[in-house]
């Protein structure tokens, strides 16, 4: 593994994982308090900062049509093709490009919009990725990045399990997440990279009905297991009690997300 695992994880998926992923990151009506203070119109030039599959981009594209274009940059190569195929299907003027980042492949004052969400807990540095947002944001630009504080999850399944829960979950974020309390130092960072006119809005809405379990099966149950703390076993175990948890309605599960949002001077 040439890159850390929070990294590599993302560098390398297989073709499970991405099936996984389009279900886990396409775009949902939920998405819509998080993506207004966008205040996204037709004819704006926007980047979206660790695209993935590409689903929420080409939501961007259709909201900034016409005249307005979209641009994805992402550290996955599969990601990148496949959401260069949607676009081209779609006939939706967005382009994506394969890059590692910080630093972000772009010249200085090149968007009117710079989003990110759920990326900032993943790279090396949170700080220099956000300078880098700011950097490529046009004077007057509205920068905008929504991300979690695993320290607020919570994951309830039935009474006598709180305590595997809470070993899994720390076995997960403990390899696959370089920030886990990112989300309560947006302010903080968009601050220090010198945004205006900051705000930040927590969205936390609890999950009953399972919409969570691809995360949970296709990420959340690998970390553990790669984390070597989790042995297959009990993972599976695991996995059958948060399945059963769901069937009589006793699943419970929150991320919270905090969105921050700020202009460039």
């Amino acid at each position: 593994m040439t890159e850390p695992y929070y990294k590599q994880h993302w560098v390398e998926i297989d073709a499970d994982r991405h099936s996984a992923y389009d279900q886990i990151l396409a775009f949902h009506p939920a998405l819509e308090p998080m993506l207004r203070p966008l205040d996204l119109r037709p004819g704006l030039r926007v980047l979206d900062v660790g695209s993935g599959p590409g689903h929420t981009t080409l939501e961007l594209a259709r909201r900034v049509a016409p005249g307005g274009s979209v641009t994805g940059v992402d550290i996955n190569a599969e990601f990148v093709a496949r959401s260069s195929a949607r676009a081209r299907d779609g006939k939706l003027d967005a382009t994506f490009v394969h890059s590692a980042f910080p630093p972000l492949p772009f010249p200085d004052n090149s968007f009117d919009r710079v989003w990110c969400k759920n990326v900032l807990e993943y790279v090396d540095s949170a700080a220099d990725t956000v300078a880098e947002m700011v950097r490529v944001a046009a004077p007057g630009a509205v920068v905008v990045a929504v991300d979690s504080d695993w320290d607020m999850i919570v994951l309830e399944t039935t009474p006598d399990s709180r305590e595997r829960n809470d070993r899994i979950l720390a076995a997960s974020k403990a390899i696959a997440i370089k920030e886990p309390r990112i989300g309560r130092q947006l302010h903080g960072l968009f601050r220090r990279a010198g945004l205006d006119q900051i705000n930040v809005e927590i969205f936390a809405g609890a999950d009953t009905a399972g919409r969570s379990l691809p995360m949970l099966k296709a990420s959340f149950a690998r970390y553990a297991r790669d984390s070597g703390k989790i042995a297959a076993p009990e993972l599976e175990r695991w996995l059958a009690d948060v399945d059963s948890a769901v069937r009589e309605g006793s699943y419970f599960f929150v991320l919270p997300q905090f969105v921050a949002r700020g202009i460039k001077k």
